[in-house]
């Protein structure tokens, strides 16, 4: 049986090219064929030399990251050769101890898109029931599509929904579904790739941008449900400019959403 993720892997080489090609040019294609000429010799690249980077997912030293290769772009110094997260990764993973707290916490968690690297950290404090979701997927507790989650009003502590929403023809009624099923005072973790000013809406999957219904710009608190109580933490506001170079981050953004209290 073809499925629909098979379709989207076997294309994938495709749009790769083209989707270089077309943003970038000739530019981009000489960057694709670097970045796989570095994936080649990744252990080489990664280990030789100084150690100048460090991910806290997995606690790997080393010289380099690894490319992550997208659909229409590289991004260099991306992808920990260990554990293979990425900037976002490790800037999450370092917020969830300095700023959420998250091992303090106690209730009922759903994370939908459960990441690895956050999930086992996440599972270590045994005060919070973890259930995890991602649609069409069946290795996670439920498979939920975020703009129709068969839950009661009222029904989580927390939510963790880390890059979701852009894959969703409708943001803000998947944004509207959070708010309900979380408890008053309850607390939404939400962030989306943001790379420009203003939020372009493309009506259907980009394939050239991950498969993106949404190219987010720093419009994007503006989407979100007014009922919030809204705190946005900047990574460059969170790190230390030697953290930023040891991390590799680039510029991202978590959005703290707290329902208020009945």
């Amino acid at each position: 049986m073809i499925t629909h993720s098979l379709v989207r892997r076997l294309a994938r080489p495709f749009y790769v090219y083209q989707g270089h090609l077309k943003l970038s040019g000739i530019r981009e294609v000489v960057r694709l064929g670097a970045a796989l000429l570095i994936h080649s010799i990744g252990s080489i690249y990664s280990r030789t030399g100084s150690v100048s980077r460090f991910c806290p997912c997995c606690e790997w030293k080393g010289k380099n990251f690894l490319p992550y290769i997208a659909g229409g772009y590289v991004t260099f110094q991306a992808a920990c050769p260990d554990c293979r997260w990425h900037g976002r990764h490790r800037g999450h993973r370092l917020f969830y101890d300095r700023i959420f707290k998250l091992m303090e916490r106690k209730g009922r968690l759903l994370y939908f898109a459960p990441e690895d690297s956050v999930l086992d950290y996440v599972k270590a404090n045994d005060r919070l029931e973890v259930k995890t979701t991602n649609f069409q997927d069946n290795s996670t507790d439920y498979d939920i599509d975020v703009m129709d989650i068969p839950f009661e009003d009222n029904s989580w502590d927390f939510i963790i929904c880390h890059r979701v929403i852009e894959h969703i023809p409708d943001d803000r009624r998947g944004m509207k579904e959070l708010f309900r099923v979380l408890k008053p005072t309850g607390l939404l973790l939400l962030s989306v790739p943001i790379y420009r000013e203003k939020t372009i809406d493309y009506g259907k999957p980009n394939p050239l941008e991950d498969y993106h219904y949404y190219s987010y710009g720093l419009d994007f608190e503006s989407r979100i449900p007014e009922a919030f109580q809204i705190t946005r933490y900047k990574f460059s506001e969170l790190f230390s400019s030697d953290e930023f170079e040891s991390l590799a981050l680039m510029e991202d953004y978590i959005f703290v959403c707290q329902k208020p209290a009945a």
